[in-house]
C-alpha cells in the first residue's frame, strides 16, 4: 500500500516517488502473484543462527506475515500452538502443505483474525513497518507479559526510537543459488535484525 503523501508525489510526476512506487508494487505483485518465486528467495535467505537462538520457547505463538513458513518452522519445534497468519493465498498454500501442525489462516497485520491476549510469542519475518495499527494490533493479540519478536522488519531505526530493544547481527551468506534470484530480486540478504518488546499492561 502507498501512502496517500506519496501518491500525491506519484500524479505530480516526481521522479524518486514514482520509482519507490514502482518497487513498492514490485514486491506486492511477486508476493501475491508468484508465490514460488518469492519462496525461492526465503530459502536462500536464512535466519541467522543466532537471531533463531533468542526465540524463546512459548505456549502460544503467532507468525504474522509467515510468507511460506521461513520463520514459522522454528516456531513449531519450540512452541505448544503455532497460528501463522498470511495474506498471499499462494504462500499460505505452500505454509499449509509444510507445516499442517500449524493454524494457518488469511489476514492483514492491521487486522489479524486472532483473539485479544492469545499470543505468549507474537513474531515476523521480514516484515511490518512500524505503523500505528500493526503496533496496536500486535499489542492486542500479545498477551501481559508475552513477548513481541521481529526479525529483520521494516524500518528497525523506528522501533528502537519506540523503546523496542534491538539487536543487529553481523550478516550471514547467502547459500548458493540459481542466478535469476539477484536479477530477478537483487543479492539475497539473510535477516540479521531483531527487535522485541516485552507486553505490559498500561
Amino acid at each position: 500500500m502507498i501512502p496517500p503523501d506519496e501518491l500525491e508525489l506519484v500524479r505530480d510526476r516526481d521522479p524518486e516517488a514514482e520509482e519507490r512506487a514502482r518497487r513498492a508494487l514490485f514486491w506486492t505483485f511477486v508476493y501475491h502473484l508468484e508465490p514460488k518465486k518469492w519462496e525461492r528467495l526465503a530459502s536462500v535467505e536464512p535466519i541467522h543462527p543466532e537471531a533463531l537462538a533468542a526465540i524463546p520457547s512459548a505456549r502460544r505463538a503467532l507468525d504474522i506475515g509467515a510468507g511460506g513458513g521461513r520463520l514459522t518452522t522454528h516456531l513449531v519445534t519450540r512452541c505448544d500452538r503455532v497460528a501463522a497468519i498470511e495474506p498471499s493465498l499462494g504462500l499460505a498454500s505452500i505454509l499449509k502443505s509444510k507445516l499442517p501442525t500449524a493454524i494457518t489462516a488469511a489476514g492483514w497485520a492491521e487486522a489479524l483474525p486472532i483473539g485479544d491476549g492469545w499470543s505468549d510469542l507474537t513474531a515476523a519475518c521480514g516484515a511490518l513497518a512500524p505503523e500505528q495499527a500493526i503496533l496496536d494490533e500486535m499489542r492486542r493479540v500479545t498477551s501481559v507479559g508475552g513477548l513481541m519478536l521481529l526479525i529483520s522488519p521494516e524500518r528497525p531505526e523506528e522501533y528502537e526510537r519506540l523503546g523496542w530493544t534491538r539487536i543487529s547481527l553481523d550478516p550471514i551468506q547467502a547459500p548458493e543459488h540459481e542466478r535469476w534470484i539477484d536479477e530477478f530480486f537483487g543479492p539475497p540478504d539473510p535477516p540479521h535484525e531483531l527487535v522485541m518488546s516485552r507486553r505490559v499492561e498500561i
